[in-house]
C-alpha cells in the first residue's frame, strides 16, 4: 500500500515539471532508493540473529514430587528469548514441593 502511494505521488510531481527538471528528480529520488534498498538488505544478511520459534501443543500430564513438573516451555535464563511463543492445549503439571509450568517460563 504504501509502495503504491509513494509510486502514484512520484508520478503526480513529475507530471507537473518539465522533462529536464523531472529527469533530475527522477535520478535523485532512484539514487536514495538504491541506497535504501541496499542498505536494508546488508542488514537483513548482517542484522542481529533472530531466535527460533516455539510452539508446544497437546502435551501430556506432569506429576513431580519435590521438583519440577513442566508440560509447556521452560528456557534456561542464559539464553536469549525465542522469538514467538505459542503454547495450547496444554496436560496438567502439578508438583509437590516444587514448581509447576504448563505454559512457557523463562529462568
Amino acid at each position: 500500500m504504501w509502495t503504491g502511494l509513494a509510486v502514484a505521488v512520484l508520478a503526480g510531481v513529475l507530471s507537473f515539471l518539465s522533462w529536464d527538471r523531472a529527469d533530475q528528480v527522477a535520478g535523485v529520488v532512484s539514487a536514495v532508493v538504491g541506497v535504501a534498498a541496499l542498505g536494508v538488505g546488508v542488514y537483513g544478511a548482517l542484522g542481529p540473529p533472530r531466535s527460533p520459534d516455539v510452539q508446544v501443543s497437546a502435551t501430556g500430564r506432569a506429576t513431580a514430587r519435590g521438583g519440577d513438573a513442566n508440560t509447556g516451555y521452560a528456557a534456561p535464563a542464559s539464553t536469549t528469548p525465542p522469538g514467538s511463543v505459542s503454547v495450547s492445549d496444554t496436560g496438567d503439571a502439578e508438583a509437590d514441593g516444587g514448581s509447576a509450568n504448563t505454559g512457557f517460563r523463562q529462568g
